[in-house]
């Protein structure tokens, strides 16, 4: 059976969420000089989380910029089938470090790292967009 090349992911975001989201998806697509999918836009900001160790990634997770950007508004974003894995993993590595994990979603996840690559500089993004390929494919830290 062959494995999915993309699947459906669920945003929960606020207006201003929403904006955030918009405002990185364009900002990548300036910086890749290219039309891009919404889902390279949410894999490259897990990228950039992925980076953070467990106290970071605690921090961020409770940033009032993520409370801001959550919300009611539901978008649905396609990237790869990779993407809930690392999510998966990231909150599992926090659970078993003690950094809460067990008390994070993964809708929180994707809002934290919206909220942190609208706070990214462009080369970091840069960086990250150039991964994408290879995303995910490593072990999660």
């Amino acid at each position: 059976m062959a494995t999915p090349k993309s699947r459906t992911y669920r945003l929960h975001l606020s207006e201003e969420g929403t904006d955030a989201f918009l405002e990185c998806h364009s900002r990548l697509a300036r910086i890749a000089r290219r039309f891009i999918p919404y889902g390279a836009t949410l894999t490259v900001a897990m990228l950039l989380i992925e980076a953070l160790d467990g106290p970071e990634l605690c921090d961020e997770l409770s940033a009032p910029a993520v409370i801001r950007l959550t919300g009611r508004i539901e978008h649905f974003v396609g990237a790869s089938p990779d993407l809930a894995h690392a999510a998966a993993r990231m909150i599992e590595h926090l659970a078993a470090s003690g950094d809460s994990g067990s008390a994070v979603s993964i809708t929180r996840l994707y809002t934290t790292a919206i909220a942190l690559m609208s706070a990214s500089e462009d080369s970091e993004i840069a960086r990250a967009y150039r991964r994408i390929e290879t995303a995910f494919t490593l072990q999660i830290r």
